[in-house]
């Protein structure tokens, strides 16, 4: 019933345990329905084990049951041969939940606690289920950290002794809509930003993927693909927007700054002849921000709709144009603006956290804080919070295989792995925690990110990026005001909507 370990008497199997603790030389066996699966020494489950948040900053060492079994379609029973004895162990979701459960691998022997219940001293561990064919799997991957996320891939591959075809592409959103209505092969998972959702779900490219959600994510990445009422992919990461300074240029802010503040560093760094502040002042991601600042309350309206001639909205643009009036920001755009900054040419510039990699790897002078507090509303300027995430296609022939992927992507190794190492901010909650004290810069995220917006996942939000894109110039121009651009925009955008 147990599996071939099984069959040894429990006098006999606590003794080898007793005997394998004394001598810090465990190791663990691991079977599929009986079948012998891998045996894994104590030195390898080292090298694969990750912190585990334990609560009150603590954490653990350990791997998640996922990683060590084989994928699996559905599972009903866990058998664990532990110092205690031999147990069963079931659930309705087993497979599902098997992400979130550890093999605890810090301390003289093997732990797994289950469902409030801790099992010490374990040899083996046999589950009972449905293993997933090992029919190929295609994923379509962009953006920052695309080395490091085929990395992670190509170990669950291996770990799972499973085929996974990885394609990195541009644009993966105008590619999937594209070979879906042009009977095409499509990959089975896509990795996608919130600013995709509506286009795709009309589309009929993607499935709704509300089953298969995750547990522990933060909630701000559900809403951001979030759609029509339901959820269209699964978050693994997000950047926040950050203020970036040149500590030779300016003895730069602290994260608890003002807007006068800032004002204050632009004169400084204005007689030491260098370009105070920069930044893409012609896109609406500049914008927004300060609009819910100035007193914005959302971006999008109940019914869809999208409003930009209130007080707030013309107070914000208003403020850009003072500042560039003042000489105090330079729009521009983004490749010159991270161009001067490299050059020690501005002082100081706007831009997404995943900036921080690429100036490390340039060795050159900077530091990174928060965007300032309007003093006037008491509100920071509301950074976007660009999310990243895994959809599952319409068309997908691997569903099942897909969500495994998934999981396992959003679970706890993947997500501290990759964002300590690129810089970005984790979809699991708990794993934002363990980066304090590790990433120089977890002050500055953190209160990026509790004071961010998501980007909205409605049409209105596509038609009003692309709409300020051309009518912003007019405004920093000076060839129109400021309110006259937004009510000119705000017929643009609703004669595009409706």
């Amino acid at each position: 019933m147990f599996g071939k370990e099984a069959l040894l008497s429990k006098k006999i199997g606590l003794t080898v345990i007793a005997i394998f603790c004394a001598l810090n030389l465990y190791s663990l066996s691991i079977s599929a329905n009986s079948s012998s699966w891998k045996n894994y020494s104590r030195e390898q489950l080292l090298g694969l084990s990750y912190d585990i948040p334990a609560g009150n900053g603590e954490s653990k060492r350990g791997i998640s049951l996922d990683e060590l079994f084989p994928a699996l379609y559905d599972a009903w029973s866990l058998e664990i041969e532990s110092a205690d004895g031999l147990f069963e162990l079931s659930s309705d979701n087993l497979a599902g939940e098997l992400p979130g459960l550890f093999i605890i691998t810090d301390s003289d022997s093997l732990s797994l606690e289950f469902d409030g219940r801790l099992y010490r001293g374990i040899s083996s561990l046999n589950i009972t289920g449905e293993i997933l064919s090992d029919r190929p799997l295609e994923i379509w991957v962009n953006w920052e950290g695309t080395e490091l996320l085929k990395q992670e891939i190509n170990r669950y591959a291996d770990l799972h002794e499973l085929e996974i075809k990885i394609t990195e592409v541009p644009r993966p959103d105008s590619k999937l809509i594209s070979v879906t209505r042009g009977g095409g092969r499509v990959p089975d998972v896509i990795m996608v930003q919130s600013s995709y959702i509506d286009s795709l779900v009309r589309s009929g490219s993607i499935q709704n993927i509300d089953y298969m959600y995750p547990e522990g994510l933060q909630s701000q990445g559900r809403e951001a693909f979030t759609h029509s009422g339901k959820t269209w992919a699964v978050p693994f990461y997000y950047d926040t927007q950050l203020l970036f300074y040149n500590p030779n240029l300016i003895r730069g802010p602290e994260n608890n700054w003002d807007l006068a503040d800032f004002e204050h560093f632009c004169g400084i760094a204005k007689t030491a002849d260098v370009i105070p502040s920069a930044w893409n002042a012609y896109s609406a991601s500049f914008l927004i921000p300060f609009q819910m600042s100035f007193g914005k309350q959302k971006l999008i309206e109940e019914n869809g709709s999208i409003d930009i001639t209130d007080e707030a909205s013309i107070n914000a643009l208003e403020y850009i144009i003072r500042l560039k009036d003042r000489g105090l920001m330079a729009p521009m755009e983004r490749d010159a603006m991270i161009s001067l900054f490299v050059s020690s040419e501005a002082a100081m510039i706007i831009s997404a956290s995943y900036s921080i990699p690429h100036f490390e790897s340039l060795g050159i002078p900077f530091r990174a804080v928060a965007l300032p507090i309007n003093q006037e509303t008491g509100r920071r300027i509301s950074p976007l919070l660009d999310f990243k995430a895994f959809a599952v296609t319409k068309k997908s022939g691997n569903t099942i295989g897909a969500r495994r992927l998934i999981e396992y992507l959003s679970g706890t190794g993947v997500q501290q792995r990759f964002s300590s190492e690129v810089s970005k901010l984790p979809a699991r909650e708990s794993i934002l925690q363990l980066l304090e004290g590790r990433n120089p810069y977890f002050e500055a995220l953190k209160l990026s990110a509790g004071s961010g917006v998501i980007i909205p996942t409605d049409k209105a939000y596509s038609i009003y990026k692309n709409t300020m894109w051309k009518m912003l110039r007019f405004a920093i121009s000076g060839r129109m005001p400021p309110r006259q651009v937004l009510e000119k925009t705000q017929d643009l955008i609703d004669k595009n909507l409706y």
